[in-house]
């Protein structure tokens, strides 16, 4: 199966159809009826590519092979790809195979009706129209939204509506001053080129600064406002930090613990830095000891023999982190790949483990589309990383994640700063190995040992593939799925719900294990 094509076409159809629609306004300012047919010519081939792309877009999302799309937004992206590109097929591809054979059996001195009929907007409009689309398209895929109602569509749609009317009205000028020979472009061609090139680049610039401050300020977790970040921030700062090390099969593992009470180990996913946690751990250690650690290899934890980390090595460094500060055993918590290892862990390691919370595991083993997801991170880690880098494979692991962008401004500064040199640790090491894990549910079952999956709002509003595993989960090993507040890491813009909700997960652990 082909699948992840909805990632290059959607990038690509912005362009094609740019190029297209320049190509065919250029038609305007051909001036022999030579040029006009080898410009029309150019204009078809360009169409009918985009139209071609177009086709296994929408194959892409009609089949959901892709891996950037979000289902529950498949309407919209088909309304954007296909009724421009009907629209381009109809009105423009017709009009301009008629207006190359017109010019092919045109002679020079019937060249002034051509010029006219070069200039009709039919021509040029529908595939700016579809590149505008493109455009919005390729924003809807890319920046998160959980949910798109008319403030989200407000900017782009408005902003594609006043430019499709802008680029009507400038192509009629056109036609008219390119009939008469009077415009600038029969005068002086160079500067109407330079105009051009200019009035594009200043439309193009106005798009992305409208596009990015709508994406700021709409791709957010809907009913909730950064809640709780400055009063986190202020408790983090007046929250006492032992800080140590351990070493482990010869590796220097970095933790830190924060607080008094029962032993809270919380397992960092992708990126492996104990920062992850630097806000429910100040807000949980009134109540808990919470032990946060940099996962081997990462941040302040070194990794001197190279190679994949397998699910043992990563339970069994998390065992020996507990031990290091002083618990023979202790409740876990972990996100993302932090929860895979949580639940290794127990299957592993039960002694050590009193409770496990899991929050949103991307195993895709267990997915009912475990063989697109498996082909995505195998592509990730490997042909794209091997050609583009480490950096470039986090960047497509990023684009399917889906954060919303506002919750980026509540991460830590130092976190930021440590966090840029795991990336590619991640993608080389960890990244595969998490998600092809594959759990023995009936040693977990086995174990004894309580289990919550969890998942957050936003995740299962938005259909993200890594929401998918939780349910899945519990069903197999009879234990309870929590819905918690926004995302996949919201515990950096939402740590007062956020940790209120993991908070009561504990307590019932704890209840569980009493009775």
């Amino acid at each position: 199966m082909l699948y992840g094509l909805d990632g290059p076409t959607v990038l690509l159809l912005p362009v094609l159809w740019s190029v297209a629609s320049a190509r065919s306004s250029q038609l305007t300012f051909r001036r022999t009826p030579a040029a006009i047919a080898g410009t029309a010519r150019t204009a078809l081939v360009l169409i009918a590519v985009s139209l071609a792309v177009t086709a296994v877009f929408v194959a892409e999302a009609v089949a959901d092979l892709g891996w950037f799309l979000a289902r529950d937004k498949t309407g919209l992206h088909l309304a954007l790809t296909v009724l421009p590109a009907v629209a381009a097929a109809v009105g423009a591809l017709p009009r301009l195979a008629r207006l190359r054979r017109q010019a092919l059996g045109t002679d020079e001195s019937a060249k002034t009706g051509l010029r006219a009929a070069a200039g009709d907007p039919v021509l040029a409009v529908p595939p700016k129209v579809a590149a505008y689309a493109a455009g919005v398209n390729l924003y809807f895929a890319f920046v998160p939204h959980e949910q798109v109602g008319l403030r989200e569509l407000a900017a782009p749609f408005g902003l594609l509506t006043v430019l499709v009317g802008v680029a009507i009205i400038v192509q009629r000028r056109r036609r008219g001053a390119a009939s008469t020979d009077t415009g600038l472009a029969a005068r002086r061609p160079g500067a109407a080129r330079v105009l051009r090139i200019a009035t594009g680049a200043g439309l193009a610039l106005i798009i992305l600064a409208v596009l990015g401050v709508t994406a700021m300020t709409t791709s957010t977790t809907t009913g909730y406002v950064a809640d709780g970040v400055a009063q986190a921030q202020e408790l983090v700062k007046r929250t006492p930090v032992r800080t140590g090390t351990v070493t482990v099969d010869g590796d220097d593992l970095y933790y830190e613990v924060r607080g008094s009470g029962p032993p809270l180990l919380m397992i960092p996913g992708a990126g492996g830095d104990a920062g992850f946690y630097a806000y429910p751990a100040a807000l949980l250690a009134n109540e808990f000891q919470v032990i946060t650690y940099d996962r081997r290899g990462n941040s302040r934890s070194t990794h001197r023999h190279p190679g994949r980390l397998d699910m043992t090595q990563q339970a069994a460094d998390a065992v020996a982190v507990i031990r290091a500060t002083g618990h023979r055993s202790a409740l876990v918590f972990g996100n993302s790949g932090g929860a895979i290892i949580a639940l290794e862990l127990a299957r592993a390691f039960p002694d050590a483990v009193t409770g496990v919370v899991a929050h949103e595991p991307p195993m895709m083993t267990v997915s009912p589309d475990r063989q697109k997801w498996l082909a995505l991170f195998r592509a990730t880690t490997g042909p794209i990383s091997r050609i583009a880098g480490e950096e470039t494979g986090m960047l497509v692991f990023a684009l399917t994640v889906g954060i919303p962008f506002d919750s980026y401004a509540s991460i830590p500064d130092d976190f930021s700063a440590r966090m840029g040199a795991n990336h590619a640790f991640f993608v080389k090491n960890e990244m595969y190995p998490f998600v092809a894990y594959e759990p023995d549910m009936a040693l977990l079952r086995a174990g004894g040992i309580p289990i919550v999956l969890a998942v957050g709002t936003t995740t299962l509003a938005t259909n993200r593939y890594y929401g998918q595993p939780a349910g899945i989960l519990a069903e197999r090993l009879g234990s309870r799925t929590v819905t918690m507040p926004g995302h996949h890491n919201s515990y950096f813009d939402l740590p007062g719900p956020w940790t209120e909700a993991l908070r009561a997960m504990l307590r019932d652990i704890q209840l569980q294990r009493r009775s």
